[in-house]
């Protein structure tokens, strides 16, 4: 009886262990250029434009209209925590328009911060 719950125990630790290890990975994955490239190009593009040029399909649709954010003299004076915020809860957080909507749940924190690394490319430049 005992070896049967030594073997019980030991094959739930062999299962579990991997399946936790695993969550614990993508928990702690770093931010990554492609991944927000990817991001943007589904989220953001619809209103700010497949170039980061304000000129998306539903940007005739807003006032005030979407940031250009290939604007570098723009984008260089916002910090990356200023971007991240916004990102995070929206334009009503920040004092901006409030058709920006609060992507913080639907894209958690490495992914926002992954976004703001490919904002920064798009504008070439660096925030203050």
């Amino acid at each position: 009886m005992v070896l049967l719950m030594n073997s019980f125990v030991i094959l739930c630790v062999l299962i579990i262990s991997p399946v936790i290890y695993s969550a614990q990975v993508r928990a702690e994955k770093k931010p990554a250029l492609s991944e927000g490239k990817n991001i943007y190009l589904h989220y953001c593009a619809p209103c700010h434009g497949m170039k980061g040029d304000g000129k998306g399909f539903n940007a005739e649709n807003l006032d005030p209209r979407p940031a250009k954010h290939t604007d570098a003299k723009l984008m260089s004076r916002r910090t990356d925590k200023d971007l991240y915020d916004v990102i995070k809860g929206g334009g009503k957080a920040v004092g901006k328009s409030t058709l920006m909507p609060p992507w913080g749940d639907t894209l958690g924190n490495n992914r926002i911060k992954s976004l703001v690394l490919y904002l920064r490319k798009l504008c070439k430049c660096q925030g203050l």
